[in-house]
Formats: structure tokens, sequence, C-alpha cells
């Protein structure tokens, strides 16, 4: 009975149109509790239902699971140090050679949001070097902004470190060692997808096929998103989370992980995760406790843990099937985490 108002939620989210589709989860370290899918995985140019066994594209959550896990686990082996520079792995780097692998991780490089790399008429392996020579936003440590050019250097600095492409790394430290098997960059298969956007140059529904551009850009694998990946293995990698990354993540990086980098700026920042702290906006809502950590994804998608209870929280929505324009995830993804909060008090 105490699940019924989320389950009334996620009906209003299909029924208001926040999102064709949904698959959502809560559980605790001892596993999940709640459950729940339904809507349309695709609703154009044909409707398909949603499955339990749905892939969803991951967007920006993949900095996560991908990108953010195998960076600790190369600090964790001695391949790498936070403090290790831009300077050390590329040349030139025009004038951002002292910035540090812990600046990407935090958002605090100065590097800017956003850069169109799809659009500028360059090849893949430009990419690197058209975003060291972009103009920088604001001096590094400064403040916190979201930066996923940050993180496509960062997957590059993985690549030398481990000496191979980022997909083979993340399968070989995250994915495999999780035991996440329905969880890839670039999904070979028949497998059940929620649909994306409706892609104006080639005229259909992105579906199977990464939809942030920059990432599809660069062939699907990239350190600020592509990875596609179903609920259970994402209750898989909440578990681990849960568990404060017991027989994966040393307890020391762990820990690390989720201190406040950032603390007087306007975000709250660890090693790629998002900080609840209170009086700061949080995607995640108002009811968490501080230093709970997650992160969501442009898709719809998102994760979080609440560090105090050890309650995690998924919800997965293909919300940019009716459009990128559709904002209505934002307040909706607040209010489904306030309501699970309550939720998970009166079931304990």
């Amino acid at each position: 009975m105490c699940f019924d108002p989320i389950q009334s939620l996620l009906d209003k989210g299909l029924s208001n149109q926040v999102y064709p589709g949904y698959c959502a989860a809560i559980g605790t370290k001892h596993g999940t509790v709640f459950t729940s899918y339904g809507g349309m995985r695709q609703k154009f140019p044909e409707e398909l239902p949603m499955t339990s066994d749905t892939r969803f594209d991951l967007a920006s959550l993949s900095k996560v699971l991908g990108t953010t896990m195998a960076t600790l686990r190369a600090i964790d082996q001695g391949k790498l140090s936070l403090y290790d520079t831009l300077g050390e792995f590329f040349s030139p780097c025009y004038g951002r050679e002292d910035i540090p692998v812990v600046a990407l991780m935090t958002h605090t490089s100065g590097i800017a949001a956003h850069l169109p790399l799809y659009t500028m008429q360059i090849t893949p392996d430009k990419a690197v070097d058209t975003i060291l020579r972009s103009a920088p936003v604001c001096k590094c440590g400064e403040q916190t902004i979201y930066s996923c050019m940050g993180y496509i250097l960062l997957g590059k600095i993985l690549e030398q470190v481990y000496d191979m492409p980022l997909d083979k790394i993340v399968k070989q430290e995250v994915f495999d060692p999780l035991g996440m098997k329905n969880t890839s960059y670039c999904p070979n298969g028949a497998f059940p997808f929620a649909a994306t956007e409706f892609d104006p140059v080639t005229n259909r529904y992105i579906c199977g096929e990464v939809h942030d551009e920059n990432a599809r850009f660069l062939n699907g694998v990239s350190g600020n998103a592509g990875i596609f990946a179903t609920m259970d293995d994402l209750t898989t990698f909440a578990h681990m989370l849960v568990n404060e990354g017991k027989e994966y993540l040393s307890k020391s990086i762990f820990s690390l992980a989720l201190h406040d980098f950032t603390p007087k700026c306007t975000e709250s920042r660890g090693l790629g995760f998002y900080l609840y702290s209170p009086g700061k906006p949080y995607p995640g809502g108002e009811l968490l406790s501080p230093g709970s950590f997650g992160h969501t994804g442009f898709t719809g998608t998102s994760l979080f843990v609440d560090r105090k209870t050890g309650i995690y929280f998924i919800l997965l929505t293909n919300r940019v099937h009716y459009g990128r324009e559709n904002q209505n995830i934002v307040s909706f993804r607040r209010r489904f985490h306030n309501a699970a909060v309550k939720a998970m008090e009166e079931y304990k």
C-alpha cells in the first residue's frame, strides 16, 4: 500500500505526457523493494509496449556508469592520480596544461559546457584539439559549469592510461566485474530499445543508436554519453553503490568520490557525482539526506542514492521521444523522489 502513491504518480506521468514509457525501481542494501514499468518504449511511427528488459539510452548517466567508475578504478590501481594534468596527456594544450583530472570530474575546469563538434567540419580524431582550443568560460576552479566536453577529455585520458578504446575499458573495468551483461556502448542485436528523438537529418526516430549528437559523431563511444542499459543492470550497479563499492572499489576511493569538492559553488560536486546539499536545487528532490548522490541523463534517465539510509532510486524514461523541448521531467523527477522517500519511511 505504501507504494500506491508512487504507482499513481508514474501513471500520471504517462497520462500527462511527461514521457511515453518508464521503468522504475527503489531498493536497499538487501535488494529491490519496488519495481514498475509501463507505457510505450516507442510511440512513433508505431506503438511498441515497454518491457522490463528494454534497453535505455542513458545519456549523461553514462558519465557515472562508465567514465567515472573507470577513472576511480584507475586511481585504485595506481594508473592515474586526480592531480595528473592535461599537459601530461595532450600536446599542445593551448594554455590548459595545468588543469587536473579532478577539475574534469567536478566540472570546475572552465571548459565550455557544450560544443557542437558534429557541426564543425572536423573528423573525430580532431575532437580533443578542438575542445582544448575552445575559449574558456571561466578560470579553472572558479565555478561549477557542467561540461560534457570535460568528460570527453576524461574518456580520452582513460584511453591513454589503459591503452585501449573507452568501450573496452568500461567493459573490462565496470560491466564485467559487476556482471552487467546487458549494458554496453553501441549495442548490437535485436533488443527492445526505448526510442528517443526524431532526427530530421535521417527523417526517422532514433532507436538503438545514441541520441547525443557528439557521442554519435564519435562513433557512439564517448566519455560523456553512449551507454545503453536495462533496469536489471542498473539495479546491480545501484546495489554496488549502496554497499559503498564493496568488493569493487576501495573504501578510500569510494569515500573520496562522495566528498564535496565544490562547497562554495552553486552545485555540490563529488568525483562524477552530483551531491545533495540542502539549500541548493537538486534533481533528486528535497527529502534525501545531505550528501546523497546520483546523476541524470538528458534522455530522461536518473539514478540517486540516499547516503544515510542506503536507499536507491532509479527512474528510466524516454521523455525525448516527445521532443527535447518537453521539460516536464525536471519537476516530475523531484516529485518522484520526494514521494519515494516518504513511501520508504512507511515501508520500514
